[in-house]
């Protein structure tokens, strides 16, 4: 297919808190570029916004949505989707870009055709930082890298663009995933690569306004919906923790044996394995085929456990609950990788086109 028959087939989703002055000129610049649509919407910007609104409706190709309140990002991309589903079924796929500049028309313009060689796949405008970037913004998204990175198994280099390209298909799931306000963008990253479709990244210039001033995004409140998003993922291995602690405790204040209390807390592996294959991976991995996996992993992080505890207290003098903290945490932290990896992996039919 011509780039330009595939980008007429493109839409261009862009959430809008208020009038920017860049937005204007983008949109234009979108619509010269051939693009099918170009949707904004306005998350409840004030009544002094609304004339510029209007302006940008009234060109052919544009669709402005409103919100009569400010309902936050995730739910102003929802909208946005699912406007384009009703009313552009027959298009190939949507681009989401930010509204305050940090997106060229060329390079969502790039991002866009990139669908056409990627087909099933997201793709995401990745920002290399380099230059004059807030360090905020530099470190924040290292940091958030970094721990996605740790609970998906995917490493992504821009896990919070806002330059993403979808594909018609994936939208629906899409829209039935939680979040309302920037820590939707997160979860979306997180089912997509819990289905084993990460999605393609493509480099993309990194481009900061007056320092980024005019972002609506909260460091402190935003970044921890997102972690939270993440740290969903570590929540059954904490509960199943606390089971075996108090397992172990019980066990141990009543036998004084430290390989009986072991074995006596790892019971609560059952539990874990269960939260973990339907809530945590949704794994279409074989039931007995997982367990047995499982319970080799298990087998071998009680023995580590084991001899580590015993350590920790015989060359050492720790004591036996600090011992069992300090060791389980660190084996924690290996075995969700392996879990995630080798015991729970998606199943083919799971997995998003790829």
């Amino acid at each position: 297919m011509d780039q330009p028959v595939f980008i007429a087939k493109i839409a261009v989703l862009i959430p809008a808190r208020r009038q920017e002055p860049q937005l204007g000129p983008l949109v234009d610049d979108l619509l010269c570029a051939g693009f099918g649509a170009v949707i904004v919407v306005d998350d409840g910007g004030l009544a002094a916004d609304q004339p510029f609104f209007q302006s940008l409706a009234s060109r052919d190709r544009v669709h402005v949505l409103h919100h009569a309140i400010n309902c936050g990002k995730g739910r102003a991309l929802k909208t946005g989707m699912n406007y384009f589903l009703n009313r552009f079924p027959q298009f190939a796929g949507i681009v989401t870009a930010d509204a305050d500049g940090q997106h060229s028309a060329g390079d969502i313009l790039r991002v866009a055709s990139h669908l056409e060689a990627s087909p099933g796949r997201a793709v995401l405008g990745s920002r290399d930082f380099s230059g004059t970037v807030p360090l905020r913004s530099k470190f924040g998204n290292s940091i958030t890298s970094l721990i996605f990175y740790f609970f998906s198994g995917c490493r992504l280099g821009d896990t919070q663009t806002g330059l993403r390209a979808f594909p018609t298909t994936l939208l629906p799931q899409l829209l039935a995933l939680r979040g309302e306000r920037y820590e939707y963008e997160m979860t979306v990253l997180a089912h997509l690569c819990r289905r084993g479709c990460a999605p393609v990244e493509l480099p993309i210039t990194t481009i900061y306004i007056d320092e980024n001033r005019s972002s609506s995004f909260n460091p402190v409140r935003d970044s921890m919906r997102i972690y939270f998003v993440l740290l969903r993922f570590y929540v059954s291995s904490l509960a199943s923790a606390a089971l075996d602690f108090a397992g172990f405790t019980v066990t141990f204040a009543l036998t004084r044996n430290l390989l009986v209390s072991v074995i006596a807390g790892r019971l609560s592996s059952l539990v874990n394995f269960l939260l973990n294959r339907r809530f945590v991976f949704h794994s279409g991995a074989g039931l007995w085929v997982a367990l047995w996996r499982y319970y080799l992993l298990a087998i071998a992080v009680a023995a580590a456990s084991y001899g580590s505890i015993g350590e920790l207290m015989i060359r050492w003098g720790w004591n036996v609950l600090a011992a069992k903290v300090v060791v389980d945490t660190v084996l924690s932290l290996a075995t969700f990788s392996v879990q995630r990896v080798f015991i729970f992996p998606a199943a083919p039919e799971q997995q998003i086109n790829s």
